[in-house]
């Protein structure tokens, strides 16, 4: 049969989720991002255009790109056929502002997309761990507490979130990073996926998801300030808030780790390492050059 490469309609949606979903690990913000916001979206920054390579109506492997520019993908071989496509029907002037993917994948990818040596401001290769959690180990809780956000949490949170982008290298130091870690922590709060952990009644870390779909969930920002470092928050809020979802039916807790400090709290609660994860952000030329 004939392999052909098409763009994705609405009614493709299904097929397109249960492909994904059989390679959960490495396609969460694929799949929350379809959920969320669907296929034909041209207003929200994380809505994608999906570029399907099929068989005789199998699909063989998918490349996206969302409105905000990231790139990312879902395809073991022909990549390169479907980047190729995925040029000819975007427009001349598409900004490609992140790769984000398994990294072997992300590799072909960036090439086929001639952005090899394009400048960055990120380009890391991050282990990506998974957990099925019937297998999650809860540390002692010691009288700690889980809790969401209130609102007197917020500039707190701000903060927070601040510092997080700067040391992970995910954004730059300014007032643009400022307004959009405010614009994140509201959108956060608003789809309840933000936790505090609470000890002796102060917030000493945060962790929260940043895909979260029925079946599974994916890790992000997970945060502990300083002065609270090396006493196992992270760890036990990342715990604590898997405990908290595996009553509503998810199985799976998937991440990509920025460190090795990192890797080792992950580890201790049972994560196990199953590949690595790239994340490349390009960088844009000032619009005031």
């Amino acid at each position: 049969m004939t392999v052909t490469i098409r763009e994705a309609t609405r009614d493709d949606t299904l097929r397109l989720e249960a492909f994904l979903k059989r390679r959960m690990e490495t396609s969460m913000f694929l799949r929350s991002n379809l959920r969320d916001f669907g296929i034909g979206n041209k207003k929200d920054d994380y809505a994608m255009r999906y570029f399907l390579r099929e068989r005789g109506g199998v699909i063989l492997g998918v490349g996206a790109i969302a409105n905000s520019g990231s790139l990312m993908m879902q395809a073991v071989e022909g990549l390169v056929e479907i980047a190729e496509f995925m040029q000819t029907s975007l427009p001349d002037d598409t900004v490609y502002n992140f790769i984000i993917g398994e990294s072997t994948q992300a590799e072909v990818m960036r090439k086929a997309f001639g952005l090899t040596d394009a400048p960055t401001t990120m380009d890391d290769v991050e282990p990506l761990f998974t957990l099925s959690l019937d297998r999650l180990i809860t540390p002692a809780i010691n009288g700690a507490m889980l809790r969401k956000p209130l609102q007197g949490d917020i500039a707190m949170l701000n903060e927070w979130g601040y510092d997080y982008l700067l040391e992970t290298g995910l954004r730059e130091a300014g007032e643009a990073t400022r307004q959009a870690v405010k614009g994140n922590v509201a959108r956060s709060i608003d789809a309840g996926t933000l936790r505090l952990l609470i000890r002796s009644g102060k917030p000493v870390a945060q962790t929260g998801f940043n895909a979260v779909l029925p079946d599974s969930v994916q890790i992000g920002g997970v945060y502990t300030p300083p002065e609270f470092r090396r006493n196992g928050y992270s760890r036990l809020a990342v715990a604590m808030h898997l405990a908290e979802v595996r009553k509503t039916g998810v199985k799976k807790a998937i991440l990509f780790s920025a460190n090795e400090y990192a890797s080792r709290a992950y580890r201790g609660i049972g994560f196990e390492q199953i590949g690595h994860y790239t994340i490349t952000i390009f960088a844009q030329p000032d619009p005031k050059d």
